[in-house]
């Protein structure tokens, strides 16, 4: 459901984890208006494609997409009973560690995605949940993430596209 202009890292696949556009395909799909939202972040276009959580809503009642704080306001314009959970590093310096420890970024996308970690984490009192992801801790996140799906599911919100 998520789109990006940048390249698809080590073992990612289009359609899969993303979809994978050039910066020019992304540009014609925001002219067609096949976006629910869309940004530039970290210097490359990321957006949420309408049609896509559209299928996904009508075949599922639970539907995840990872925008950045800037698509999540756009996209609770649009969606606004969309449950939003802002997943964050313990600290920044756990996150340049592990960004570094990736090696995917350059010194110049690292600054970059730092100095952007710093405005995104002031965003997190705007989501309905916050959860840190500790360090070494993944599947203590990921079963926190899921009982805050599970307790949110008890009471279903219901979405129209």
């Amino acid at each position: 459901m998520t789109a990006t202009s940048r390249e698809p890292r080590p073992g990612e696949v289009h359609g899969k984890d993303y979809f994978f556009y050039s910066p020019q395909k992304f540009r014609d799909e925001v002219e067609q208006g096949n976006f629910l939202e869309w940004s530039i972040v970290h210097g490359e276009y990321k957006g949420v494609r309408g049609d896509a959580v559209a299928d996904a809503l009508r075949q599922h009642t639970i539907v995840l997409v990872k925008p950045d704080p800037q698509g999540m306001r756009k996209l609770k314009a649009v969606l606004p009973e969309a449950l939003t959970i802002f997943i964050q590093p313990p600290s920044l310096e756990s996150l340049r560690t592990r960004l570094v420890g990736r090696g995917t970024e350059t010194p110049e996308s690292l600054d970059l995605r730092m100095k952007n970690a710093e405005i995104e984490m002031a965003a997190a009192p705007e989501y309905d949940h916050v959860v840190v992801n500790e360090d070494d801790m993944l599947d203590h996140t990921i079963g926190t993430v899921a009982d805050i799906i599970r307790k949110e599911a008890e009471h279903p919100r219901t979405y129209w596209l």
